[in-house]
């Protein structure tokens, strides 16, 4: 593998970590959220805490995806490219030996 060929590796890509850290922090908040305004309805201070962080688990949501869905274009492009390239040296191999 030369320099040009550098393999992706997705937990030390800082933003596709962070975007799925998003993605799993807001399940997480937004699950919460739904179990306190469902358990505590009656109550106005934990109406207004569940509707305020289920909301808060849809903004961390939408940036999550914003992060994991172009860092896993490109590693889609990358991976696609390297698969063609290999498939073509493969072919001329193949060709030049007949």
């Amino acid at each position: 593998m030369n320099e040009t060929e550098q393999k992706i590796v997705w937990w030390k890509d800082k933003k596709l970590l962070t975007g799925v850290i998003l993605v799993i922090s807001s399940f997480i908040l937004g699950f919460y959220g739904k179990i306190l305004l469902i358990a505590k309805f009656y109550e106005p201070i934990y109406l207004i805490t569940g509707l305020s962080m289920w909301a808060f688990s849809f903004i961390l949501l939408f940036a999550g995806v914003f992060l994991v869905g172009w860092e896993t274009v490109r590693m889609i492009q990358y991976r696609i490219h390297h698969h063609v390239k290999r498939t073509v040296k493969g072919t001329y191999e193949c060709e030049r030996n007949l």
